[in-house]
């Protein structure tokens, strides 16, 4: 199943209020189908039923939430608290596009230690998500307690070293909406495979490789395609998306 396209829906996203100043480039702009083709990995890769309870950890904008609510009856949206009211943007896109609130379950908390009984979710999408997390570690084992025995895990990560830097250094240089590399060491580190940060604060040098063996402590099958051209895997492709199963 595809993801909803905010252009296949008859709405003007621009009249949303929002904290989120990138949901209009990111997903009505030029490069909106390497975010969307993104989304439609993580559905394909999930499998998704209708009774499935499933979780979307740092959602956002509440964009792949549209694909959600039309997929599975019992669906969750967590993210930390950044928009007063809390999580106005996701429900403003989801009254322009008819999808009754009530539907969705929020919290406001943070991926290390989120509110939820354990061996609960069928399904979690935790998408561009734990490259932000300080403690990733953490998050990673807190994402494990909450899913179901047989259930699934997809994560999307973006892949900062070797030559994908390159490209997404270009991305970013077209974009105009991104920070560039600070410094030709911070590039040449991540290009090398020996990224210079040491907390996951932000995109510059993020190692998706050790997000891999950790989930692999965690969870009991672990594998890896590659966005938005699978075929070309880690060579040249900005994204790994990460499937796991408990």
């Amino acid at each position: 199943m595809p993801a909803l396209r905010l252009s296949d829906l008859d709405i003007d996203a621009s009249t949303i209020s929002t904290e989120f100043s990138h949901i209009d480039h990111m997903y009505l702009g030029r490069f909106s189908e390497y975010y969307y083709r993104r989304f439609d990995q993580a559905l394909n890769a999930a499998q998704l039923e209708r009774d499935d309870t499933v979780l979307e950890i740092g959602g956002g904008t509440g964009v792949f939430l549209l694909s959600l609510t039309q997929a599975c009856s019992d669906v969750h949206f967590s993210d930390i608290s950044r928009e007063n009211p809390l999580f106005s943007t996701p429900k403003n896109l989801l009254k322009l596009a008819g999808v009754p609130g009530s539907e969705i379950s929020y919290s406001a908390a943070d991926v290390t230690e989120l509110p939820y009984y354990s061996n609960t979710f069928d399904s979690v999408f935790v998408l561009d998500v734990l490259e932000h997390v300080p403690d990733e570690r953490s998050a990673i084992t807190e994402i494990a307690r909450i899913t179901a025995d047989g259930g699934t895990v997809i994560v999307s990560a973006p892949i900062e070293v070797g030559i994908p830097v390159f490209v997404r250094e270009g991305y970013r240089f077209f974009d105009g909406n991104r920070r560039h590399t600070e410094s030709l060491e911070e590039l040449w580190n991540a290009f090398t495979g020996d990224p210079s940060l040491e907390t996951n604060e932000g995109h510059r040098g993020y190692d998706y490789r050790q997000t891999v063996r950790w989930m692999r402590e965690d969870f009991n099958e672990v594998s890896i395609e590659y966005c938005p051209w699978p075929k070309l895997g880690s060579s040249f492709n900005p994204t790994a998306i990460i499937s796991a199963t408990m």
